[in-house]
């Protein structure tokens, strides 16, 4: 079996692969939840929710729980041609990187900081002015004072991107995107072609490499924090007060989107329910 591989933009602009799916020019894609947004607006509770369940607790939603369950409810809802057939989900992003101390609520008030999606609407609400600006232009911007802090990918990525130059704080936690969820999915069609076994290679092969992967980063983001802290930036746990009152803005955003989308609402309460069973038998996991 022959997989051919190509990345974003080549067949077709990148982040629009659900579409190309869903009409054949595509048989299979890999993409983060969050870019289904504009089709399906509960799509970004499918990769990660502020506060919500951990990368592996979501991997387990996913192969365990309700989780293709309702993605492919999302997807039939408007007659998409697609199924996913396995989901891998990333390390902890950094909570923010920041040129200053963040160690009250106060101290965000009036920040400019790089956000994205959900959590632009989360910060605001205590303070923050949200800017999207893109990867490629986050260094200029922290260097020239246009933002004083951002969200970005990990320890390890991040390193390589020389972000270290610019901040003097890497404030850590889980809470602020306990993960990424990538999902596979496929063409229903080109999928039905293939013989029984040859769906089971793909599926495991997709599983497995999802645990790999998590693995890979858990211990790669382990070995860059040293690298990080030599260089001399602060590597250092987000204060509880910060962590609670994002935690509980972000659950005042996700009430309010729940209020006006039943569906919105099924996925999300999926998704803490999951997340309190296993922290109930598992507290530590």
């Amino acid at each position: 079996m022959t997989i051919d591989s190509h990345p974003g933009d080549s067949i077709v602009p990148a982040d629009t692969e659900l579409d190309a799916l869903n009409k054949g020019t595509l048989d299979i894609a890999h993409n983060a939840a969050i870019t289904w947004k504009g089709t399906f607006p509960a799509s970004p509770l499918f990769g990660t929710s502020v506060a919500g369940p951990t990368a592996l607790q979501y991997y387990f939603w996913y192969m365990w729980g309700e989780g293709f369950d309702l993605l492919q409810e999302m997807f039939d809802s408007k007659g998409y041609n697609v199924m996913p057939v396995a989901a891998d989900a990333r390390v902890p992003e950094i909570f923010l990187y920041s040129s200053v101390t963040l160690n009250t609520v106060a101290d965000l008030k009036g920040k400019k900081m790089r956000l994205l999606g959900d959590e632009a609407t989360i910060f605001g609400k205590l303070g923050v002015g949200a800017v999207a600006t893109p990867s490629g232009e986050i260094y200029e911007a922290m260097q020239r004072g246009v933002i004083d802090g951002f969200q970005h990918a990990s320890l390890a990525e991040d390193w390589e991107m020389a972000f270290q130059e610019i901040v003097e704080y890497a404030y850590v936690s889980p809470a602020r995107q306990p993960t990424d969820v990538f999902v596979y999915y496929v063409n229903k069609d080109s999928w039905a072609e293939l013989p029984d076994d040859l769906k089971l290679l793909v599926e495991e092969m997709y599983w497995n490499e999802g645990i790999r992967h998590y693995g890979e980063w858990t211990y790669k983001n382990t070995e860059a924090a040293a690298t990080w802290i030599d260089y001399g930036v602060a590597v250092e746990p987000i204060s509880s007060e910060i962590e609670e009152a994002v935690t509980a803005s972000a659950l005042e955003f996700y009430a309010e989107q729940a209020a006006k989308d039943p569906f919105y609402a099924k996925v999300y309460d999926s998704l803490l329910k999951w997340r309190d069973a296993y922290n109930n038998t598992y507290p530590r996991l």
